[in-house]
């Protein structure tokens, strides 16, 4: 065997058609298929649009995993594993929803410990909290090393799971390159807004909605911020409103609630290409989430020149450095403020998108994809298995 063959099984269940942020680690796959190297890999998939319509190099094989997970744990199958799972020496799962393979070695990407920091908006009660940490201790215990996507989300695990320093590694995601500015002229802009409902101009927000998202507190800031300036801007919220979540109102009730029905727009789930439009004709980019792996749609909306007012809460200032305002995710007087003054001052939002698109500029899928293939190789055993971050 080659000394730098490889092959790798790629668990995308949870990520293909995922309507949460970790579908953008889809393009971590891409890129690990255009590297050319001599690593091979099983991707593990339902049938979804970014699986089937993606043309893969003969490096990759599409394999549907339902009999394979299934069967994976049972003991009596002993060396009949190995033919029903594949050649895979590293396993990868992109999640923590599932994270043993019991043929090859285990890499987990785990992006941070939300549910344990915020539990009452993840878990009915003691027992499936008491879960959720049993299912984390198992994956430190067997996996060879978990991937985790900044500084502060290594710091937070290391705090609740001090054994797991020798497995944890940090590879920084990147930014997907759907997120552009659009080539357009103040009439193409305009034309968008009169499209989405928005003539008059909007701010944004795109991300989750669960109650780690802090929407309802935007919505609050934004009340004391239309009630102070009459501004005739509108909020515009992406994302699935419709479904219920643990430990938060439905936001349509608290718009209800404000008075807030002719000025907040929701727009459900949209396509990428829709958004990208969004970033780039919206006014201002409003993230007020409590806590954060990584933060993907901040460093969005910063690609498409969208200046961007953002929570300071772990781990958003890590990832945007002093590229977007930050403010404490529980003073919504100071984030009206802020609403007004950076809609105001044409010079601030001007510095705010240069130094966006600098900052997004410096987060790349291809680097992610080769900080990833160091993992498995190490993993593997090219390499040793004890060490700090890479």
């Amino acid at each position: 065997m080659k000394a730098d063959f490889l092959s790798v099984g790629l668990d995308l269940r949870e990520v293909a058609d995922s309507g949460r942020g970790c579908r953008r680690m889809m393009h971590l796959v891409y890129e690990l298929d255009r590297l050319g190297t001599d690593c091979t890999f099983e991707l593990c998939s339902e049938r979804t649009p970014p699986i089937d319509r993606h043309v893969w190099s003969d490096r990759c094989r599409v394999v549907h995993p339902r009999y394979r997970l299934r069967l994976m744990h049972r003991p009596i199958l002993g060396h009949l594993r190995t033919a029903i799972w594949g050649p895979a020496q590293v396993m990868h799962f992109l999640t923590a929803d599932c994270w043993y393979a019991p043929t090859s070695r285990t890499a987990v990407t785990l992006h941070d410990l939300a549910p344990l920091q915020f539990p009452e908006f993840f878990f009915g009660n003691q027992e499936m909290e008491n879960r959720y940490i049993g299912h984390l201790q198992r994956i430190f215990e067997i996996a060879e090393c978990v991937i985790t996507v900044s500084e502060c989300s290594k710091q937070r695990i290391l705090e609740a799971f001090p054994q797991s320093e020798p497995k944890l590694r940090i590879v920084y995601p990147g930014v997907s390159p759907e997120f552009f500015p659009e080539v357009w002229g103040v009439n193409d802009r305009r034309w968008f807004r009169e499209k989405i409902g928005v003539p008059e101009g909007y701010l944004l927000y795109c991300g989750g909605i669960d109650g780690c998202k802090n929407l309802q507190f935007l919505l609050e800031s934004f009340k004391i911020f239309r009630d102070r300036t009459g501004s005739p801007r509108r909020l515009v919220i992406v994302g699935d409103v419709g479904t219920p979540r643990r430990g938060m109102v439905p936001l349509p009730v608290t718009v209800h609630k404000l008075g807030l029905e002719d000025f907040v727009t929701f727009t459900g789930r949209i396509s990428d290409e829709f958004l990208r439009r969004h970033y780039c004709s919206a006014s201002l980019f409003v993230f007020p989430s409590k806590i954060e792996g990584f933060g993907y749609a901040p460093l969005e909306a910063m690609a498409c020149g969208c200046p961007v007012l953002c929570s300071n809460a772990p781990a958003l200032p890590e990832t945007v450095g002093e590229a977007a305002h930050l403010l404490p995710p529980d003073d919504p007087e100071a984030w009206a403020e802020a609403m007004d003054r950076l809609l105001d001052d044409i010079e601030l939002r001007r510095s705010l998108v240069r130094k966006g698109r600098e900052r997004a500029d410096r987060f790349k899928w291809s680097e992610t994809a080769e900080g990833v293939l160091r993992v498995y190789r190490e993993v593997a055993g090219c390499k040793s298995t004890q060490g700090g971050a890479s």
